[in-house]
């Protein structure tokens, strides 16, 4: 294992914006595979950006390199706060957050348990109702985005995997998600500026999204009332008109 990759790798993704990675390093890297991903997760204001970084090693070398990392940003939804098939986001999220997860996922914990003392087994009383919660989460489109964010928020870093099996990932249709990989000589886009890049591509996504309202707000009214089309003229007049408009906006 050579200590010095190590300390580099470090090095460079302090500079990306990564911070204390090499307790991190160490443990994969030890186990010398082929290819990794290190998952970080960094949060700017009140929005999350989810990170996977892919290492690979150099076979003549035996070096580790960091190829490119994906990330996504979690926009923070208002919706989220309204119940979803009886379940109350904000009221899981702050279970979830009063329990230790590293502790709860950990296999080599030992403690005394009681049948007849609720104190010795109440914490995982708690866990197994926040999993049925997560479970009835996961039963609609909307739930199952809801219940992968607070997985991804409050399990990422555990050993999760080794109970549950790994996170379903479900995007949200707020989140926006870019891949970055970084150049020969180490460089690469860094957190904030990925958030920066990614914040512009969500603004161009509600604007596409507002566009297209627009133009379907404009096709609709080309429909009667009583369920006929107006006339060819008229509508090939306001699709001549948006034409009009799109090409002065370009010049």
């Amino acid at each position: 294992m050579d200590i010095q990759n190590i300390s580099a790798l470090v090095n460079q993704l302090q500079a990306l914006g990564f911070q204390d990675t090499g307790s991190l390093l160490l443990k994969r890297i030890c186990f010398k595979p082929d290819n990794f991903y290190l998952l970080q997760r960094v949060n700017k204001n009140k929005e999350v950006l989810l990170f996977s970084l892919y290492f690979e090693r150099r076979q003549k070398t035996d070096h580790y390199t960091l190829q490119y990392y994906d990330v996504t940003l979690q926009k923070e939804s208002g919706a989220s706060a309204s119940p979803v098939d009886g379940i109350n986001p904000v009221d899981l999220e702050k279970q979830m957050a009063a329990v230790d997860w590293k502790r709860a996922f950990s296999l080599d914990e030992k403690k005394h348990w009681n049948p007849d003392d609720k104190a010795t087994w109440e914490t995982e009383l708690k866990i197994s109702s926040i999993i049925e919660n997560l479970s009835v989460l996961e039963k609609s489109e909307q739930g199952k985005a809801i219940a992968s964010s607070l997985k991804q928020k409050f399990w990422t870093g555990t050993l999760h995997h080794e109970i549950v099996g790994s996170i379903t990932s479900v995007k949200n249709k707020a989140d926006v998600n870019q891949r970055f990989y970084i150049a020969e000589d180490g460089g690469g886009i860094t957190t904030d500026e990925a958030y920066r890049f990614l914040q512009n591509k969500w603004m161009e996504k509600q604007l596409q999204f507002k566009r297209k309202q627009a133009d379907n707000e404009v096709d609709s009214t080309d429909e009667e009332p009583n369920g006929t089309s107006s006339s060819g003229l008229l509508k090939k007049k306001r699709i001549a008109g948006r034409g009009k408009r799109n090409r002065v906006s370009q010049d």
